[in-house]
């Protein structure tokens, strides 16, 4: 027979009190579904019961940086504000509109350190999707520094987070944007190098055929290695990103059609495998037919337009 709630260790109680508050907290600023339970997750399980009230006090009053003030006289309050406070922030990116429509000169030094963590993720996420709009020269010189910075800024605020389980899924939401914009930049840089030599070897330098082949090769690999990679990033479900993210970086499905096409046409430039892995990537990346766009059936690149 189950034994009630109230009658497990506090310790263990704690524990699924912490992640529940840190689930709601993270659907709250990502989900575009009905969040009405998680923005009130702290009120109802502190209704549960008089274990639970006094164990969500105390995770709520920390995770929340609560003080009575005049504008917050109760927890309640207080935890509610800060939970609006994050849906409102999170529309930057749930529904990404016109560039402009988040600014880092928003962000709230005086709120709690939880509320300044997701702050900057949301931040994090709208700089990638502007940056995908900008040209490869401009996103290759500033997204490394701009996402390196935040990142570490970031990487501040969630350790200030106590208890710190309430900051974990902001931990690991961090991080695989972290990777995300490694993936990116190498891919961007990739194609512009891959264009170059496909270039050369098109233009018959006899000189430098042999070198610019493996090169252009290993240029194939180390892009499908990318691709590979974000194909298991992608499942972590990232917001503001669909399964042709990669595609919708600057020049990259313009470079890789057209590179594709040169060593198709003029055959021996690059080993036959490296044509295959070529061919398998601009397949892969392709934008499908505006019909299917315009019939729903295939929402990946439709959604990428609105980030």
């Amino acid at each position: 027979m189950a034994l009630p709630l109230d009658d497990l260790p506090n310790e263990l109680l704690f524990k699924i009190l912490t992640h529940v508050l840190a689930y709601s907290v993270h659907t709250v600023v990502i989900s575009s579904a009905d969040v009405a339970w998680y923005l009130r997750a702290h009120h109802t399980l502190s209704s549960v019961s008089f274990v639970f009230r006094e164990l969500m006090t105390g995770i709520s009053s920390k995770a929340f940086d609560f003080a009575v003030s005049d504008a917050t006289p109760t927890l309640a309050q207080h935890v509610h504000q800060q939970m609006l406070a994050l849906r409102a922030l999170g529309g930057a990116i749930r529904t990404p509109s016109n560039p402009g429509s988040f600014s880092l000169d928003a962000l709230d030094a005086r709120a709690p350190s939880l509320v300044q963590g997701y702050s900057l993720y949301v931040a994090i996420v709208y700089l990638r999707t502007q940056a995908a709009r900008s040209t490869p020269s401009i996103f290759l010189s500033t997204s490394s520094t701009i996402f390196g910075a935040v990142l570490a800024l970031s990487g501040v605020l969630y350790n200030r987070v106590v208890p710190g389980e309430v900051a974990a899924l902001l931990h690991e939401a961090t991080a695989a944007e972290a990777a995300l914009s490694t993936i990116s930049v190498r891919v961007v840089k990739h194609c512009g190098v891959l264009a170059d030599l496909v270039d050369d070897l098109a233009a018959k330098d006899e000189e430098r055929t042999e070198l610019n082949q493996t090169k252009a090769e290993e240029v194939v690999g180390i892009l499908d290695g990318a691709d590979a990679e974000f194909r298991t990033l992608f499942r972590r479900s990232l917001p503001c990103c669909t399964d042709r993210w990669v595609a919708r970086l600057p020049d990259v499905y313009s470079t890789l059609e057209r590179v594709h096409g040169v060593v198709v046409q003029q055959e021996g430039l690059i080993g036959e495998d490296a044509v295959q892995k070529l061919g398998a990537l601009v397949e892969a990346w392709a934008p499908p037919p505006p019909a299917e766009i315009g019939n729903g059936v295939a929402p990946g690149w439709a959604a990428c337009t609105r980030c």
